[in-house]
């Protein structure tokens, strides 16, 4: 029993060996198709990522075009821009020459005016005047900002002319520098009230404005209640005050 079963064995080996080289083949295949299904998709989504990736940048382009068409028209119109204002600088210029001389005759006049009106605020508003002479002298303003400005400072000077008002302002008065209640009736007359309860107007002289007290009690009463309207908000009524003229005239 023993040696067939034997020579079957011997038999049977070699043919089970190449079943198993088969199976072993075929394993390989199918492992290798496998392979190249899985490379094949991942190529295929590699493919498909560049596509998106290249149509991404070519919108990324138009767009980069159209905005470098925009900012060639931007250069275009700061260009155009550009050459307007030298050609408005120059003829600024231009004016200047011209319109320069014609502005510091204006300032010396407003001066004139400020150092021989009413003294409110006196030295504020030639202050003013100064500084913009100097800036025109140094040209740090052109003559037609310069022409703007003494515009404003004339219109406030009309104001000033149309409207009356309350200030404090210090007043040279009864031998003394002190700070004071101003009543001023646009610019024909002004009048102070000090602390200490002294009553003043500001008349002309031949020296120049000065302050004089009023010794009068019926002119301080008058000027008390000049006073008390005005810091309640009445700006036009019928008062009898003291004349702002030189006494005596």
């Amino acid at each position: 029993m023993l040696l067939p079963l034997l020579h079957f064995l011997l038999v049977a080996s070699p043919a089970a060996k190449a079943d198993d080289h088969g199976d072993s083949r075929a394993a390989e295949l199918a492992r290798l198709r496998r392979e190249v299904e899985t490379l094949s998709s991942e190529l295929s989504l590699t493919k498909d990522e560049l596509r998106a990736r290249l149509k991404a940048i070519e919108g990324q382009k138009a767009e980069v075009q159209v905005q470098l068409r925009r900012e060639d028209l931007r250069l275009a119109q700061v260009e155009g821009e550009a050459v307007s204002r030298r050609a408005a600088v120059a003829e600024s210029t231009t004016r200047g020459t011209t319109l320069g001389p014609a502005v510091k005759t204006a300032v010396d006049t407003l001066r004139q005016y400020v150092s021989e009106g009413l003294p409110y605020h006196r030295t504020e508003r030639l202050q003013e005047l100064d500084k913009l002479d100097a800036q025109l002298d140094a040209g740090d303003v052109g003559a037609e900002a310069a022409t703007a400005r003494l515009w404003a400072f004339g219109e406030d000077e009309l104001r000033l002319a149309r409207e009356n008002g309350l200030d404090r302002q210090v007043v040279s008065i009864g031998g003394a520098d002190v700070l004071a209640d101003i009543a001023r009736l646009g610019m024909a007359a002004l009048y102070c009230h000090t602390d200490a309860g002294l009553a003043g107007v500001a008349r002309p002289s031949p020296t120049g404005w000065v302050w004089e007290a009023l010794p009068d009690r019926e002119d301080a009463r008058a000027l008390e209640t000049l006073f008390e309207k005005f810091k309640h908000g009445v700006r036009s009524g019928d008062f009898v005050l003291p004349s702002p003229r030189p006494t005596g005239s």
